[in-house]
């Protein structure tokens, strides 16, 4: 049994995956689990040296007693990710002193968390997303309180709030197949209330789901 299946504890957990972060990163290997299929072809045409910095944050926080992470689904408009779900985020901009500042300014903009109420456990491995030109770079935090959520209805169509022992559950992966261009492409997801958290941000989680698993915390 977990310190994460009866009474949260998330000082605990805090100090937990510091020890972890300290020991290295999964990296590839983990992110890769949850990988598409068009991947590897993107990146193969791809130019990552030209990439736009970015980031997002993995905001954890105690809520009836259980860990938990919050999604957003964005609203439909003209970017590659429309419609999606994703943990919040998005690109780095010159006033930003670094690209943590730009996941909690980020989630502010998107959730409406206080950005004092958000503290830095760590980041995770970088990861390039070739649909958009991205490269970015996975922010851990948390927050010692539920957020007083506050979405911003121009960025932002839902709040999705999944509890992270049902989230990363191994029976909680689930696989798809769509076609784009005339290729089929299949997916791995995660179900979050009945929608697909799939690509670029399962991969995210894939690779915190193994320092979890690592540390004995799933």
């Amino acid at each position: 049994m977990s310190i994460m299946d009866t009474a949260f504890d998330l000082q605990q957990f805090t100090s937990t995956i510091n020890k972890e972060l300290s020991k290295g990163l999964p990296g590839f290997d983990a992110q890769k689990i949850m990988a598409p299929s068009l991947r590897e072809n993107a990146l193969k045409e791809s130019n990552q040296s030209i990439a736009k910095d970015s980031s997002v944050l993995l905001l954890f926080y105690p809520k009836n007693g259980q860990l938990y992470l919050p999604f957003i689904k964005r609203t439909i408009g003209s970017t590659n990710h429309s419609g999606q779900i994703s943990l919040p985020g998005g690109k780095y901009e010159k006033y930003d002193s670094d690209r943590t500042i730009t996941a909690i300014r980020e989630t502010n903009e998107e959730l409406g968390v206080d950005s004092k109420k958000i503290n830095i456990l760590g980041l995770l491995t970088e990861l390039y997303i070739p649909i958009s030109n991205f490269m970015v770079l996975p922010v851990l935090g948390y927050c010692t309180q539920k957020p007083d959520f506050k979405i911003s209805k121009f960025e932002v169509e839902e709040l999705i709030e999944m509890p992270v022992l049902e989230l990363l559950s191994q029976e909680n992966v689930f696989n798809f197949s769509f076609k784009k261009k005339n290729i089929t492409i299949t997916a791995p997801y995660f179900d979050a209330k009945g929608h697909k958290v799939w690509g670029a941000t399962a991969m995210i989680l894939s690779e915190i789901r193994a320092i979890l698993l690592r540390a004995g915390l799933l």
